[in-house]
């Protein structure tokens, strides 16, 4: 069977509705960040890296939704690296 994956994430939009999908972002991300904390807490378990994954799937589904709901940030995510890379040769330890 072929998809497209833009038309499916558009379908969930309109089928869901732009409110519950960011509700639903919300929510995968406190997932992920319980997920990790757990990981932490568990002493770096590898059993649970496999939830860590899925989680990190379902906020990158969700993260894809949210730009098409609010513009792409191609040249955000650019700068916001090109930054990094300066804090890094420089040195820096602030994230």
């Amino acid at each position: 069977m072929q998809y497209d994956r833009k038309d499916i994430l558009n379908a969930a939009i309109e089928k869901y509705g732009r409110d519950s999908q960011i509700d639903i972002m919300i929510e995968e991300m406190s997932e992920l960040t319980k997920a990790l904390l757990k990981y932490r807490r568990s002493g770096y378990l590898d059993i649970l890296r496999c939830e860590i994954r899925e989680e990190v799937a379902d906020v990158q589904i969700m993260i894809e939704q949210m730009k098409i709901l609010f513009g792409a940030t191609d040249r955000i995510e650019a700068e916001k690296i090109a930054r990094l890379f300066v804090r890094l040769e420089m040195g820096g330890h602030e994230q």
